[in-house]
């Protein structure tokens, strides 16, 4: 039989990866993913070879697929937020608009992070270091292409060359 050690072990990675939920009981994830593996019901009928074998498979599966805990992220930077907002005003110069640039800066953070990001209180909650670097580079790759349309059009005249003005 698993030693006792082997068992806790077993919950404590299941409750990392959130495989654990006591008000399931015996029906939760983790039962359900030992049954998977070893075809025991019970945590506690498990061979010592069985639990780790489970053991190292809870590991695996932490490693490589459990999200990872909000206290895990890092938050963005100080430094990457004013890099964000120092580019989104040189975009604002290059291409001039009528929203805010707290708005068009907002609008990319919702972009990139795929979440609604409300408009009053901090735009960068919950905003990782890794998409604040994302956040950059987008900006550049906006401002680049907004200062080669720019370029064409200065080339070009008025950049409607050659085209019919509407009546």
């Amino acid at each position: 039989m698993a030693t006792g050690k082997q068992i806790q072990r077993i919950y404590a990675l299941g409750a990392k990866c959130g495989l654990l939920d006591r008000e399931r009981g015996n029906d939760d994830d983790l039962h359900l993913w030992i049954k998977q593996w070893s075809r025991k019901d019970h945590i506690s009928e498990l061979t010592e070879k069985q639990a780790d074998f489970i053991i190292a498979r809870l590991i695996d599966y932490q490693n490589n697929v459990c999200p990872p805990k909000p206290a895990d992220i890092e938050p963005i930077t100080g430094a990457q937020q004013s890099f964000c907002f120092r580019l989104t005003y040189k975009l604002a110069q290059v291409s001039p608009s009528e929203i805010d640039v707290r708005e068009r800066l907002r609008g990319l953070i919702c972009k990139v992070t795929n979440r609604n990001i409300q408009t009053d209180g901090d735009i960068f909650y919950k905003v990782t270091r890794n998409e604040g670097t994302q956040i950059i580079e987008m900006l550049k790759r906006i401002i680049r292409s907004e200062e080669r349309k720019k370029k064409r059009g200065e080339k070009n005249g008025t950049g409607t060359a050659g085209k019919t003005q509407p009546p």
